[in-house]
C-alpha cells in the first residue's frame, strides 16, 4: 500500500512539473483574461468559469486553496473539464482561492499576478431565462427566450418568434416561490400572457375595455395569485441626443391589479389617470406593500428628458386582495436629478435592488444607467460602484435565497447586454460582477445578439417552444373581467 502510495505521488508531481512552467518571467499585471473573472465571489455550483487569453500559445492555471489543481490548456482557450470543476468547487466551499497563471507567447513562458475566487457557500439559483434579441430591437423575426442551466451549459428554447407569426416575446418571469409561477408576453393578433401555475399553461388576455391597455411590466407575487403589472403605451424613437442611439418612453402608463384565479382586473384612482404615469410594479417579501415607479405626465417625445421617475409605494392586503387608496413616496430621484426604474424586492425582505439613470424609463439606452441597493429596514442607500460597469447596468433579478442578483450589462463594448452575477454578503456589500461563463469563453464576442432580462429561478421551466407555438396557434385565449 505504501508503495503504490509512492508511486501516485511521484506520478501527479511529474505531471504536475509538466504542467507549470518550470523558469517564466514574472509581470507584475493580472492577465488580460476574457471574460474578467479575477478577484470576484462565485456560487459553488457555477458552470466552468473558461476564460481565453489572446495569442497565447499555451496557458497554464495553478489553483490553491484547502487542495492544489492544476490546469494546462496548449492553445489560448482555457476549458476546465466540467466533472474536475464541479469537484474542486464541492471541495473547496467557503475557501478563498489563490489562482496563477502563466502563459507563453512566442516560445517565452510569462507569470502573472495571482488573483483570487472566492467561493461561497450560497448556491445561486440553478437557471436563467434571458431574452436573445438584437441589440437596436429593430429586427424582431429573430427573436428567442431561453433558459439556460448554469451548473453547466445546457440551453433550451422556451419560446421563439419564429414560430408565433414573428409576435414580440418579452418579460419572462417567475415569482421565485416553491411553487413555481412565471409569466410570459406573446404579442400578436392570437397571443397574451402566458401564465404557468404548476405546470398548468394559460393564454391570457389581460386588456379590458377598462384599462388604458394589456398587461406589460409586473410581477407575481409569492403565492402566484395576484399580479400586479403596469399598462403602458410604450413608443421607440431615434435618438438625437448627445451620442445615445434609441429613446424608448411611455406615453400614457397606470396600474392593474390581476387576480388570476378569479380572473379579473381591477385598480385604484390613486394608480390611474392622466396625472400621473406609473410604471413597473413590484411585490414586497411579505406581499403587503407594492412599489413602483411614478412621475408627472409631461408631453412627450418633447418632454422625455424632463422625466424623472421617484420610487413610491402601494398598500396592497393578500387576504382580500384590494389595493390601498394612497401612495407614498419613498425615494425623490427627481430632487437629485435621477430616473428611477425596475425596483425588485430581494426575498428575505432586506433589499430593493433598481436601476437609476438621468431620465426617462427606459434605462438599458442610458449609458449612465446603474443599479442602486436601498436597505429596507434602515432607509440607507448603496450606489454599488464596486459592481456597477462602465454602461448601463440594468434589467436585474434577484436570486431565490437573495444571495445572488443577475443583471444584464453593456459594460464590455457599450452595445451588446450580456448576463452578469454579482454575490450580496450578510453585511449587504455587494460583490465585483461576473459574467455569465459558457463552454467557449469567445462566444460573447461573436454572438451578435443581447441577452436582454436575465431571470434567475430554481424550478425549470415546464413548457418549451413547441407547445408556445400551440398555445398561440390553437390554444383557447381566457379573456379578464374588470372589477370595480
Amino acid at each position: 500500500m505504501t508503495r503504490f502510495f509512492i508511486i501516485v505521488m511521484v506520478a501527479l508531481l511529474v505531471a504536475c512539473k509538466g504542467s507549470v512552467p518550470v523558469s517564466y518571467e514574472q509581470v507584475s499585471s493580472k492577465p488580460e483574461m476574457f471574460p474578467d473573472y479575477t478577484d470576484i465571489t462565485i456560487p459553488y455550483n457555477i458552470a466552468p468559469l473558461n476564460f481565453y487569453i489572446e495569442k497565447a500559445q499555451k496557458v497554464s492555471v495553478k489553483i490553491i486553496g484547502r487542495n492544489e489543481y492544476l490546469f494546462t490548456s496548449h492553445s489560448s482557450l482555457v476549458k476546465f473539464p466540467i466533472r474536475r470543476w464541479k469537484q474542486l468547487l464541492e471541495a473547496e466551499k467557503g475557501s478563498i482561492l489563490e489562482i496563477y497563471v502563466t502563459a507563453r507567447f512566442d516560445r517565452k513562458d510569462f507569470g502573472y499576478q495571482s488573483f483570487k475566487w472566492t467561493i461561497a457557500t450560497e448556491p445561486i439559483d440553478k437557471y436563467l431565462s434571458y431574452r436573445l434579441i438584437e441589440p437596436a430591437y429593430e429586427i424582431w423575426n429573430m427573436l428567442q427566450i431561453c433558459e439556460r442551466n448554469v451548473e453547466n451549459f445546457d440551453v433550451r428554447i422556451l419560446g421563439d418568434n419564429n414560430i408565433t407569426d414573428h409576435s414580440c416575446l418579452n418579460c419572462h418571469t417567475s415569482n421565485h416561490a416553491d411553487i413555481q409561477t412565471t409569466f410570459m408576453h406573446v404579442r400578436g393578433p392570437k397571443g397574451g400572457t402566458i401564465y404557468n401555475r404548476s405546470g398548468k399553461i394559460r393564454k391570457i388576455n389581460t386588456k379590458t375595455p377598462q384599462t388604458a391597455g394589456p398587461a406589460v411590466y409586473g410581477e407575481i407575487e409569492a403565492k402566484g395569485r395576484y399580479g400586479i403589472f403596469a399598462t403602458a403605451k410604450i413608443m421607440p424613437i431615434l435618438h438625437s441626443y448627445r451620442t445615445e442611439r434609441l429613446e424608448v418612453f411611455d406615453t400614457q402608463s397606470d396600474l392593474i391589479l390581476i387576480d388570476f384565479e378569479k380572473r379579473t382586473v381591477s385598480d385604484k384612482p390613486c394608480v390611474t389617470g392622466n396625472e400621473f404615469q406609473e410604471t413597473f410594479p413590484c411585490f414586497s417579501a411579505d406581499g403587503k406593500t407594492i412599489y413602483f415607479c411614478r412621475a408627472p405626465h409631461l408631453l412627450q417625445p418633447d418632454s422625455t428628458r424632463q422625466m424623472h421617475y421617484n420610487l413610491y409605494s402601494i398598500a396592497f392586503d393578500p387576504e382580500t386582495g384590494e389595493l390601498g387608496n394612497e401612495v407614498k413616496l419613498v425615494i425623490d430621484a427627481a430632487s437629485m436629478g435621477k430616473s428611477i426604474s425596475f425596483p425588485k424586492c430581494s426575498r428575505d425582505g432586506k433589499y430593493l435592488l433598481f436601476t437609476v439613470s438621468d431620465y426617462g424609463t427606459f434605462p438599458i439606452w442610458h449609458t449612465e444607467t446603474d443599479l442602486w441597493l436601498l436597505n429596507l429596514t434602515t432607509a440607507g442607500i448603496d450606489k454599488m460602484e464596486h459592481t456597477n460597469g462602465r454602461y448601463s447596468d440594468s434589467y436585474h433579478s434577484w436570486s431565490s435565497n437573495s444571495k445572488w442578483i443577475s443583471f444584464a450589462s453593456k459594460r464590455d463594448d457599450r452595445v451588446y447586454g450580456r448576463p452578469y452575477f454579482a454575490y450580496i454578503g450578510d453585511d449587504g456589500a455587494v460583490s465585483k460582477a461576473f459574467v455569465l461563463p459558457q463552454k467557449d469563453p469567445k462566444c460573447y464576442l461573436v454572438t451578435l445578439k443581447s441577452y436582454n432580462i436575465p431571470e434567475l429561478y430554481n424550478i425549470p421551466e415546464s413548457y418549451d417552444a413547441k407547445q408556445i407555438e400551440r398555445l398561440y396557434f390553437k390554444g383557447e385565449t381566457e379573456q379578464l373581467q374588470y372589477k370595480k
